[in-house]
């Protein structure tokens, strides 16, 4: 089997990718040119990989799109409870440290073009759902804890949400330093009582 550079990010032609390169390499051609660079063809030039290299992980293209959703869904649920559920720490405290952790880990980058493909895809769609519903109950609890109740609760609890998911596409220019001073102004507003 001949070896050689691809022009194709130092990747090399002949080796065989992982399941998870695979999946982590279509979720940045979907961020960065949309559902057409989802094609096996697509992806295999883009990745200097033989067809069968994606033949070896994914029954099909079907199977790959449900896996990559999958995918997209751990990666949206990554070990960041375990970061910021911390016992020591109030709910304000652990609100906070979501709150950089989605920024700092860019856990919303894929939320955009999920979304939009969710809208064309039942499987997709499913996905979203569940983690929509899954990050509205965790933020509600912690404003419950806070203190919050009824339509104040509602509110606070979509406002975060709506805010960190869209955050990446809107505020895209602005620096990792002012969008860290962008969620201390957030957090004071979306934990004050009245």
């Amino acid at each position: 089997m001949s070896i050689s550079k691809s022009k194709n990010k130092g990747l090399k032609v002949g080796r065989r990718m992982s399941r998870e390169e695979w999946l982590a390499h279509a979720l940045d051609a979907l961020e960065k040119e949309g559902g057409g660079a989802l094609t096996i063809d697509k992806l295999s030039r883009r990745l200097g990989v033989s067809r069968g290299s994606f033949y070896w992980h994914f029954k099909d293209r079907t199977d790959f799109i449900r896996q990559l959703v999958d995918h997209w869904s751990m990666i949206s649920l990554s070990s960041v409870d375990s970061e910021v559920d911390l016992p020591e720490l109030d709910a304000k405290q652990r609100l906070l440290l979501l709150m950089e952790a989605i920024v700092n880990r860019r856990l919303a980058r894929y939320d955009n073009v999920i979304r939009a493909w969710a809208s064309r895809d039942p499987y997709a769609e499913k996905m979203v759902k569940k983690i929509d519903d899954y990050r509205l109950n965790h933020v509600r609890s912690l404003f419950a804890e806070i203190g919050f109740k009824g339509d104040e609760l509602k509110m606070r609890t979509r406002t975060f949400v709506v805010y960190f998911s869209l955050e990446t596409a809107l505020f895209s220019r602005i620096s990792h330093k002012e969008q860290l001073k962008h969620i201390k102004t957030m957090h004071a507003l979306l934990t004050r009582l009245e």
